[in-house]
C-alpha cells in the first residue's frame, strides 16, 4: 500500500515528536523539521504529499514563508498550518490570502491528534475544509475586531504612544485616541484609565497569539 509522505515542521521539539508519532501511526511516511533551513532540506529530500507548518518558527522566514515557495514551486502539495494564533491577520495575512485548499488548525482547539490526521486527509483529497480552517471561526479570540482595530492592537504591544501611533497611522492624534478607545471597548476593556486599559489589552494580545509554551 502507498504510504503518503509529509514533512512536519514545528520548532517544538516535544510537539513535533507527538505530531510524527501520531501521523506515524496513522500510515504517513513522516519528516521532521525544527526551522525554514531544516524545512527546506526536508523537502527536497521527502518530496512530501503534504506538509504541517507551523507559522512561528523563531528568527528567520516563517511558516508562510515555507507554504509561499511551496505554492510556487510544488503546487500539487497540500499545506496544513498548526498554529497557537488564533487570528491570522496578526501575522500580516487576511483571510483571502489562506487558499480555500489550505487548512489552518488552532493549536488550543485540538483535542485530539485525530483533527490533524483528518485535515490532512481533506487537503489531500480535495475535500471540504470548513471545519479546519479554524481562523474564520466567528467567535475565534479577537475575531469580532476590524483589520484597523487588529492594527491597533499590535502598535499596542509594540509600546508605541498615542501620538506614535497616529504617525505611523498618518492620522490625527484625535481620531487616533477614538480608535484606540473602541478597540479597548470591542476588547471589553474599560477606558476611563487609559494606561491601565492599554496594559490590559496587550497582556490580553500576548495571552492569546504570543502564548508561552
Amino acid at each position: 500500500m502507498y504510504k503518503r509522505n509529509v514533512v512536519v515542521v514545528e520548532d517544538d521539539d516535544l510537539l513535533r515528536s507527538l505530531l510524527a508519532d501520531s501521523l506515524e501511526r496513522a500510515g504517513f511516511n513522516v519528516n521532521t523539521a525544527a526551522n525554514a533551513a531544516d524545512a527546506r532540506r526536508a523537502i527536497h529530500t521527502a518530496d512530501p504529499d503534504a506538509v504541517v507548518l507551523d507559522i512561528d518558527l523563531g528568527q528567520g522566514p516563517n511558516g508562510f514563508d515555507i507554504a509561499e515557495t511551496l505554492r510556487r514551486d510544488s503546487k500539487d502539495v497540500g499545506i496544513v498550518f498548526l498554529t497557537s494564533i488564533p487570528d491570522s491577520r496578526f501575522v500580516g495575512k487576511e483571510y483571502k490570502d489562506i487558499p480555500k485548499n489550505e487548512a489552518y488548525i488552532n493549536k488550543s482547539l485540538i483535542s485530539e491528534s485525530k483533527i490533524i490526521v483528518d485535515a490532512l486527509e481533506a487537503v489531500l483529497r480535495d475535500s471540504d475544509l470548513k471545519e479546519f480552517r479554524h481562523h474564520e471561526i466567528l467567535n475565534r479570540p479577537f475575531g469580532n475586531l476590524s483589520n484597523t482595530q487588529v492594527e491597533i492592537i499590535k502598535l499596542l504591544s509594540e509600546g508605541k504612544t498615542n501620538q506614535q501611533i497616529a504617525d505611523v497611522r498618518e492620522r490625527s492624534l484625535g481620531s487616533t485616541e477614538s480608535m484606540i478607545a473602541r478597540t479597548l471597548e470591542a476588547l471589553d476593556i474599560p477606558t476611563d484609565i487609559d494606561i491601565n486599559g492599554r496594559v490590559a489589552a496587550v497582556r490580553k494580545y500576548i495571552s492569546v497569539v504570543k502564548p508561552s509554551n
